[in-house]
């Protein structure tokens, strides 16, 4: 069994105040746990109102599977027509 996580830097666009940008986050994580069965969190470390830090963490039977299910999600959120993926990391335990 392997546990991988993921960490991507967004940029979330067209949100003008706080309340609709945790609209969008809310969007986001739900379609991404119903579409990949994984587990999400928003991170504090995002660097300005337009940013947003997600981490992602799944299980699987081998390092592949966790980083294929990874990579998917990494990819759905970079489809997001109001999300932008500035950067992503992968880790492994």
């Amino acid at each position: 069994m392997t546990v991988a996580t993921l960490k991507m830097d967004l940029r979330v666009s067209h949100c003008p105040n706080a309340r609709e940008r945790r609209r969008l986050l809310q969007s986001i994580l739900e379609r991404l746990r119903r579409s990949f069965n994984v587990a999400l969190a928003e991170a504090d470390d995002a660097e300005g109102p337009d940013r947003v830090v997600l981490v992602a963490a799944t299980v699987g039977r081998s390092r592949r599977e966790a980083r294929e299910t990874l990579e998917r999600v990494a990819e759905a959120v970079a489809a997001h027509p109001r999300a932008e993926v500035l950067a992503h990391d992968y880790s492994e335990a």
